[in-house]
């Protein structure tokens, strides 16, 4: 019989050492394996890794991930976003090490915008709950949840998932970030890069260290803690940011090694000026670079991001393990955006990015009531309204436990997830740049929200037949109470609170299939919900003294993901078919002279596609890699969109692109490492600014990206390793637009026009980190 002591690191090395999945496969079975396998290996007491005596099905589901290699050597240009277009399906908007973007979704994944994917860091909930998505939505377009040096890869989790794995506004996938953690080894390292866009407009920079404890004498304890200052000047005329990104991390065994205290503190600050899309005709004018001078308009912000993390493991006994998580995220924004009220008509026959107001002036009816006098101050009201000064502060706290049964062939998981959400967005005008935030006096609106998510679930994975048939069903219960309260102001002749609470189930099931040594098949469906966003609520306040109804449904998808895997030695090829069925979709249209985003059920969508990927090892210290994604995304019923337009079944989903295509081949050889990547993107349709099909499609555009590096390992010199790399991103200078979308105007006021993100010119960097 195997010692107890050697169980009980079976188990933790599965619970401590492991990822989230190594951990679903471990059963009461696999311990009679490890008792097996210690026996015939004639080790003893010597532990033994699952992986060592287990031959398992894969997740029953489509899964991709991003490397631990590959987020190391990203160029200075990336950012937690930008990164994931080496991952089939995902087409990314934000650039810089900002996380700068032009519009409120900063990435699609599989014809998904970003605030209809869940976030996660270490499986804690990383969105604002009120927009979602981590940044972009509410105008926050200069928001850094998460630096470059604060995460080692992620985990991309197709469609619905297991209840364990799925993520909050999870309608087309879960995204995992991993944390950055400490090591058993000590170390320090300190490191720089930099480079310049092509045309000597825009540069990037950055530097910081990091230090490493290893594992401290007599307590155990490792500690990690890294600081970068990142300044980047955009390609766009008078676009930047300066960031400032600090993160620890620790972990603390106790009780013998078989439980676990950790802490994550990340805490990002930013400065920026905010890029904004731009007609198309004066893009086409200007050139790509083209910003409105900041003497015409601008968009100044500072924001913050803060996030802790403290998680605790146990080994309850051999049958039982137990997790909690305790988090709290607070994010703050801070804009003020200006407009020369000397174009209150417009610059070039188009309106500027922020819009004056003439109607700011103490109301004659006494609705609102606001005092602010902009005449008598400025001269009139577009002079008193051209410093607009906008702030949105959100941020979570919550609990997740969840208990580990290891059953014979079951792994059974109780679970749930407690969180308290608050958001305070408001807006004031004036006509100078010290803007006051004077509720009663000049504000727009002032609102105050709070959010209770609280869910429970239950999960299965069913082991048979000698592990080469997994089933895993599994069932979520949501409860969803929101509050929005918002007081007079510009937007609101009169103040009320809107409250409701939503109640769903996400039912789960899958199952993988180990058809032979090297291929597997698997199925899985499951159902996510997203819960209206905040403007559902704050639409139906303001015009009665008494609110009225909300009448927006939650937004829902049924999720089917099958596939097949399988490896041809060290080459790994995968094919998989998704299908993705919208009810209760929902709708936008923003109204630039009322200031609110309106949001309603457009009716139903189907999204379904394919996705195929290739890589491995090749001969001559070579590799390669190949991925495809096709989407083809439509309306499945009829409606009429906030704009007047009748929209038929059959019509284009608009911004999802049709196809993605990612290649790549590298080359190592001692110490010196080559790759080139390039990104393809299809074709796609643009909506109006209300969210209606314009009818218009963007051409398809391709990037190539290069990467040369080396590692010097010096034997002398006190330094354990230097490594040294140049990029090039966008070898080739393509020239094209990711983002457009069709601006309704009267005729009166110009018509309508195309406004447009444009894309950064070819840029060449270089770093150098040296490892002590």
């Amino acid at each position: 019989m195997i010692k107890r002591a050697t169980l009980h690191s079976a188990i933790m090395l599965a619970l401590l050492g492991m990822s989230s999945m190594a951990l679903a496969d471990v059963t009461a079975s696999t311990v009679s394996s490890v008792n097996a396998a210690t026996a015939t290996t004639g080790r003893g007491n010597a532990p033994v890794t699952i992986g060592e005596v287990e031959k398992e099905a894969p997740p029953e589901r489509g899964t991709g991930s991003l490397s631990k290699e590959l987020v190391k050597h990203a160029s200075p240009n990336e950012n937690f976003q930008s990164v994931l277009r080496n991952v089939p399906g995902f087409t990314v908007t934000s650039s810089g090490p900002g996380n700068l973007t032009t519009n409120d979704s900063t990435f699609t994944y599989q014809g998904f915008n970003s605030d209809q994917i869940g976030v996660n860091l270490d499986g804690v909930p990383l969105i604002n709950t009120f927009r979602g998505g981590t940044n972009g939505q509410g105008d926050d377009h200069a928001l850094t949840p998460l630096g470059m040096g604060q995460f080692s890869g992620v985990s991309v989790y197709s469609g619905a998932n297991t209840p364990s794995e799925t993520g909050i506004n999870a309608l087309g996938a879960t995204l995992d970030y991993k944390p950055r953690m400490p090591t058993s080894k000590f170390y320090a390292e300190v490191s720089g890069s930099g480079g310049l866009y092509s045309g000597g407009n825009g540069n990037s920079a950055a530097g910081g260290f990091s230090i490493n404890s290893g594992v401290l004498p007599y307590t155990g304890t490792k500690l990690y803690a890294n600081y970068y200052y990142s300044p980047f000047h955009s390609f766009l005329d008078h676009v930047y940011s300066i960031n400032n990104n600090y993160y620890f991390a620790a972990v603390q065994p106790y009780n013998h090694g078989m439980s676990q205290l950790s802490l994550i503190t990340i805490y990002n600050h930013e400065i920026a000026q905010q890029p904004e899309n731009v007609p198309l005709a004066l893009l086409q004018k200007y050139g790509r670079s083209f910003q409105w001078a900041r003497d015409i308009a601008n968009n100044h912000t500072t924001t913050s991001s803060y996030t802790t993390i403290v998680g605790w493991k146990s080994i309850l006994n051999q049958y039982m393990l137990a997790k909690a998580k305790f988090f709290i995220t607070q994010n703050t924004n801070d804009r003020t955006a200006y407009a020369n009220a000397a174009y209150k008509d417009g610059y070039e026959g188009y309106p500027l990015p922020t819009a004056l107001k003439g109607y700011a002036n103490p109301s004659k009816t006494g609705r609102p009531s606001n005092t602010y006098n902009p005449t008598a101050l400025f001269g009139n009201s577009y002079n008193g309204t051209q410093y607009q000064r906008y702030i949105d502060n959100f941020g979570n706290a919550g609990f997740m436990p969840s208990l580990t049964f290891l059953l014979p062939h079951n792994t059974v998981t109780l679970g749930g997830l407690y969180m308290f959400s608050k958001d305070n967005s408001a807006e004031y005008w004036y006509g100078a740049p010290d803007v006051p935030m004077i509720d009663g006096y000049n504000d727009a609106w002032d609102e105050h929200d709070t959010r209770n998510y609280a869910d429970v679930y239950v999960q299965d994975r069913i082991s048979l037949f000698n592990h080469r048939l997994i089933i895993t069903p599994g069932a979520k219960y949501y409860m969803v109470g929101t509050t929005c309260n918002d007081i007079e102001g510009y937007y609101y002749n009169y103040g009320g609170t809107v409250s409701n609470t939503f109640n769903y189930w996400e039912p789960s099931f899958g199952v993988s299939f180990l058809a032979t040594k090297n291929a597997d098949l698997y199925f899985h469906y499951g159902r996510v919900y997203k819960v209206p966003n905040i403007s559902a609520y704050y639409s139906v306040i303001g015009k009665t003294p008494t609110p009225g109804a909300m009448l927006v449904k939650p937004e829902y998808v049924d999720s089917i993901d099958t596939g097949i895997r399988y490896n041809f030695g060290a080459i790994k090829t995968s094919l998989a078919y998704f299908r993705r069925m919208f009810s209760n979709k929902f709708g936008y249209f923003y109204n630039d002279q009322t200031g609110q985003t309106f949001q309603y059920n457009v009716g139903s969508a189907l999204y379904q596609g394919l996705t195929a990927s290739v890589d491995g090892k090749l001969p001559y210290n070579m590799n390669a890699f190949i991925n495809y994604s096709l989407t083809d995304a439509k309306y499945t019923s009829d409606f009429d969109a906030a704009d007047g337009a009748s929209v038929s079944s059959g019509e284009y989903v608009g911004d999802v692109p049709m196809y993605n295509l990612n290649f790549g081949l590298g080359y190592h050889y001692a110490g010196f490492s080559a790759r080139i990547t390039d990104h393809v993107i299809g074709s796609q349709y643009i909506n109006t600014n209300k969210g209606a099909p314009a009818g218009i499609a963007l051409h398809p555009y391709n990037i190539t990206n290069l990467n040369l590096g080396y590692v010097w390992r010096p034997a002398e010199m006190g330094v354990k390793k230097l490594t040294f790399d140049v990029y090039v991103d966008n070898l080739f200078n393509a020239n094209y637009i990711p983002y457009e979308y069709l601006q309704l105007q009267s005729a009166k006021d110009g018509g309508n026009f195309i406004a447009a993100q444009a894309s950064a010119p070819a840029f060449v960097g270089a770093s150098l980190a040296a490892k002590f």
